[in-house]
Order: C-alpha cells, then structure tokens, then sequence
C-alpha cells in the first residue's frame, strides 16, 4: 500500500494554507498553486473534501479565501488524509469484515488490523503545526536512527 497523490497533495495543501495564512484571514487557491507547485484545478478538487469535513473554510467574493477552521494544532494529520482518501486501510476485509467469509476466523485480518492502527495512529500523532514546525524533521529523525540502531543490534545479535 502506497499514498496516492490525492493525500499527499492534500497534506501540502494543508499546510500552504497554514503558512500562507500566518499573516492574512484568508489565502487564494492561486496563491496557494504558486507555493506548493500543484495545479489550480486540482486544488479546487481537494478543497470540497476539506470542507466537507470541517477542515476549511472558504469565503467567495472580494477578500474571500482559504483558511484554516481551527488552529493547526488542533488538525491532526490523520484527519486531513481521512478527509482526502477516507480512513487508510490495507484491506478491504479489516473496515468491512462482511467481504470475507474468512474474516472472524482469519489470523492474517488479525495482522491487517494491527498494521492498520498503528499507521493511523502515527498519523493521528502529528499535528498540522507540528508538521509546520522547523524542529519537526530532526526530531523526526532522531526517532528514526534510534530505531534503525535498534534494528542493527537486533539483526546482529540474532546473526
């Protein structure tokens, strides 16, 4: 399983706005294309979602616009993916167990489900700000190099 582009757009999307917005009410789609480099016709596309799901706000009209409905701290990124593709899963069978005749009996669903949260619950740890916040990707690194650490101690010890 891989993110499409309609997530990750939407992510970008997301934060334009934010950091668009930092010295404005509200943000043009235009503006928003020229600093994140996707397609005005593409963003008009992923703002319906967005606002569907209480992410957005639009005003039309002179002075009209983009922003945020509540500070960035409070959107987590799981939201903003769910808003845009709906809620990652890896297989049908783990959101609608009534696909599989296997589904209450199968040790793989179990291993679905498991995979399934964890993601989500990664992206549901991140907030909108704390994607925006220059400290973000060195602390995120640091996470990631204790990790592979650990997994070369375990891979050599085992070895």
């Amino acid at each position: 399983m891989k993110l499409g582009t309609r997530a990750k757009y939407t992510l970008r999307l997301m934060m334009g706005i934010s950091r668009l917005t930092d010295n404005r009410p509200r943000v043009s789609l235009g503006d928003v294309s020229h600093h994140c480099g996707i397609s005005r016709r593409y963003l008009d596309q992923l703002v319906v979602a967005l606002k569907n799901a209480d992410l957005l706000q639009g005003r039309s009209g002179r002075g009209g616009g983009y922003c945020l409905s509540r500070p960035a701290a409070e959107i987590r990124g799981g939201e903003i993916i769910e808003a845009a593709i709906g809620r990652i899963t890896i297989s049908e069978c783990v959101a609608q167990p009534n696909t599989c005749m296997q589904a209450e009996f199968c040790q793989c669903r179990l291993l679905w489900r498991l995979i399934d949260r964890r993601i989500n619950d990664v992206l549901d740890e991140y907030s909108l700000a704390d994607l925006l916040d220059h400290r973000w990707p060195s602390t995120v690194k640091k996470e990631l190099e204790l990790i592979d650490e650990m997994d070369r101690r375990q891979a050599t010890s085992v070895g």
